[in-house]
């Protein structure tokens, strides 16, 4: 395997050495590239079309790609009004591929602000 080096921000340095001395990853690179590796799998998962799953990261992932879909030239805009349909449809999907409860789905999406622009 090649070999890559990589410059940390001093500010990020002590993160690093944080997780290295909680015993999880051998040295630096093994916590960089468990990174990496993490991300390249939800990558892989977008690619595929397959859900990514709601965690610390929603947000910032969100962001990202309604950046790419904006940027993209065949960003629509959507209302309230579409967006209130989108999500009937999604829960309705949801509650139908799980048995879940619709009044269990719309308590948990309270806990997630809406994105629009």
């Amino acid at each position: 395997m090649e070999a890559m080096n990589i410059n940390v921000p001093d500010s990020l340095k002590s993160f690093v050495y944080e997780q290295v001395n909680s015993g999880r990853y051998a040295d630096a690179d093994a916590f960089v590239a468990a990174l990496l590796q993490a991300e390249a799998a939800l990558f892989e998962r977008v690619k595929r079309g397959e859900p990514l799953p709601l965690d610390e990261h929603f947000d910032r992932r969100l962001e990202v790609l309604l950046d790419e879909a904006e940027s993209s030239g065949d960003y629509e805009s959507a209302t309230t009004e579409d967006f209130d349909s989108m999500e009937r449809e999604a829960l309705k999907l949801i509650q139908e591929k799980q048995g879940v409860g619709i009044e269990r789905l719309i308590h948990a999406k309270q806990d997630y602000p809406r994105v629009l622009k």
